[in-house]
Formats: structure tokens, C-alpha cells, sequence
């Protein structure tokens, strides 16, 4: 292989309306698309720490990646493997990096992404994801015509969003989502981290008989959910608190069996593959989620659920259909249709920006 080329292409993709979560008003979203060129092949990645949420700023994230560019330009293909190592403690620029090279590797063979990342050959990927619908109003009647016309597009699954208004209003709202879902479609609840262990007890009591399949992060930290999935009435999952796939080995030792996998803020495909396979050995279920990403970072995470389905086909829906929450983007995807976002055709990821 010759020489491989690193650049850097800064973005700030403003959302259509503020989305609060856990506390936190998100208006925009900004990051880095990493392209890797080698033999006028490129392959692209994302970088986008999210303020509030990410352990790293997007300083440190430029930084990292500017640092790590001169290494690749210097050392070429043979550096990765050290560079990417050491990168660990950066999670969204080696996410970048090596979600770059994934995609360059991909269309260098001439295959979509999806069959480089299963691990066995008798394992046949689908083209094609179940993803959750996303729900965030604050009053019980617009979250339940929220949940009726997700229905009616054809979604199976919802995730309501909670902890945002007062917990009284927020089981009003989680019976208003199963009025409006009708006793079939899969309802989720994620508190992001937002309440404490009796507030948690409480809602999730008073909601206990609406056919809630899990709730994420109903409270902060692997030990605080642990201990709570011992006395909840609802199965509980863990998200954001899993920074590593040390986290994750930890939550599956405490029972946790929800783990929800954000490709982008865990470092990459590879770690996010890896944190799946360990979930499947000890019996829990995977769902595969964005992290607001642009189309670059859903069209990655897109490829890993489906290389998540191919190993555990009896998955759930994911949490990829989040490109409509941005008024802009950097390339477009498939649209959603009846619940289920097909990969993006073509070889690599199927996404390249034009910039």
C-alpha cells in the first residue's frame, strides 16, 4: 500500500429543535469527519464528543486526531495498530480513526463494511435494520399521538424519553406512549442517568404494568443500576455509564442484561463488536444506538447492528433513526420505512460526504 493521507473536515450540524436530555439542552452538533486516503481511496470516520455527555472535549479530540494524523502520515499502515492502541483514552478521535480505516479496508475489497465486521463466514448480514422510533414531547397528549403515528409509520418499537419534567407527569406520559402504541409495539424508557434510586422505584412502580421492555439509565453508574435491577419491577439497561468495554465486562458481571452500544463514544466498530460478543456469551441483548451522530456516524453504527443481527438474530430494534433530529447533514442516508433503515448501498459505509 502506498502512503496513507489524513485530513480533517470540521462540522457543526444545527437540530430542527432543541432536544433535552438527562438536563441537557442540545441544539447543535459538532465534530470532525476523519478521511483516510490510500490509493486514491478514501474511507471516512466521525469524531463529535457531545458536551455533557462525553468524557473528552472537542479540543481534546482535535488534538488527539491532529497528533495522530502526523503519526499516520510518518509511519503509514504499519503505525495503526500502535496508534490506535494508545488512543484509548479518546474515545471519539480513535473512533474516527479507525472507523476511517474500516471504511477505506471495505471499499479497497469492494464489500460493504457490514462483511468485513462479522466475525464468522456462516453468518449472512441483512441489508437492512430494525430501529426504534424516538419520542420526547412533554405533554402526555402530544406523547401519545406521538406513539400513534409511530404506529401508523410502522415502527415496532419506541423510546420515550424521561426524567425531564416532573415524575408524576413523567408516568402520565409512559401511559400516554402505551395508549397511543396499543398493547403490540415494544416501549422504552431512557432517563439518562436523571433520577435517584427511590424516584426511579417510584415511576417505574407506578408505570410497572404498561409493558415496558427496559428502562436505560434510570439512574447514574453501572453499581447504581445494578443495584436498582435487583429491586425494579421493570428490566433495567446501561448506556451512557459504560465508557469502555472494562464498563461493560462490569455491568454483565453485576446482571445487567440491557447494554446499550453507542459505536462513536465507545471508540469505534471494533470496541463496540467486541463489548456485543462479550454481551451474547453472558446471555443479555445488545441494542446498537447513535450518539446524535451525523450521517457518517449512523451510517458506522448502522453496519454494526447489522453485523450485531447477523450474530444474534433474535435482536432487538436499534436506536439509528436519529438523522431527522438534524436540519442538515453532512451526506444524506436512506429514509426510515415501516420501522427499518436499510445500510446505504455501495462498498465501505455507502456514505461519502461531499465537502
Amino acid at each position: 500500500m502506498t502512503g496513507l493521507r489524513v485530513e480533517l473536515h470540521p462540522f457543526r450540524l444545527a437540530l430542527n429543535a432543541p432536544l433535552v436530555t438527562g438536563g441537557v439542552s442540545i441544539r447543535f452538533r459538532a465534530g470532525f469527519l476523519v478521511s483516510l486516503t490510500a490509493d486514491g481511496v478514501t474511507g471516512w470516520g466521525e469524531a463529535s464528543p457531545l458536551p455533557g455527555w462525553s468524557r473528552t472535549s472537542l479540543l481534546d479530540t482535535e488534538t488527539a486526531l491532529r497528533s495522530v494524523s502526523n503519526d499516520v502520515v510518518r509511519g503509514g499502515e504499519a503505525a495503526l495498530d500502535t496508534l490506535l492502541t494508545a488512543m484509548h483514552d479518546t474515545p471519539h478521535a480513535r473512533a474516527g480513526v479507525v472507523s476511517a480505516w474500516a471504511d477505506l479496508q471495505a471499499r479497497r475489497a469492494e464489500q460493504p463494511l457490514v462483511e468485513r465486521l462479522v466475525a464468522s463466514p456462516t453468518f449472512a448480514p441483512a441489508s437492512e435494520v430494525a430501529v426504534n422510533a424516538l419520542i420526547s414531547a412533554p405533554e402526555p397528549s402530544e406523547v401519545e399521538q406521538a406513539a400513534h403515528d409511530a404506529v401508523e409509520a410502522g415502527f415496532k418499537a419506541v423510546k420515550l424519553k424521561v426524567g425531564a419534567v416532573d415524575p408524576k407527569v413523567d408516568a402520565d406520559r409512559t401511559r400516554a406512549a402505551r395508549a397511543g402504541l396499543g398493547p403490540d409495539a415494544e416501549l422504552r424508557l431512557d432517563a439518562n442517568g436523571a433520577w435517584d434510586e427511590p424516584t426511579a422505584l417510584s415511576v417505574l412502580g407506578r408505570v410497572h404494568d404498561c409493558g415496558i421492555a427496559y428502562c436505560e439509565e434510570p439512574v447514574a453508574g453501572i453499581d447504581a443500576i445494578a443495584v436498582l435491577s435487583r429491586r425494579s419491577p421493570i428490566p433495567v439497561a446501561v448506556d451512557e455509564s459504560i465508557c469502555s468495554e472494562s464498563d461493560a465486562v462490569r455491568a454483565l458481571d453485576a446482571g445487567v442484561g440491557t447494554l446499550i452500544v453507542k459505536p462513536q463514544a465507545l471508540g469505534g466498530p471494533d470496541v463496540a463488536l467486541s463489548i456485543a460478543a462479550r454481551a451474547h456469551e453472558a446471555g443479555a441483548s445488545v441494542t446498537v444506538t447513535s450518539f446524535l451522530d451525523s450521517a457518517v456516524g449512523i451510517a458506522h453504527a448502522l453496519h454494526v447492528a447489522a453485523a450485531v443481527d447477523a450474530a444474534a438474530p433474535a435482536g432487538r430494534a436499534h436506536g439509528l433513526a436519529t438523522a431527522g433530529l438534524l436540519s442538515e447533514d453532512v451526506a444524506g442516508l436512506p429514509p426510515v420505512v415501516a420501522g427499518v433503515m436499510s445500510l446505504p448501498p455501495g462498498y465501505g459505509i455507502g456514505v461519502a460526504p461531499a465537502l
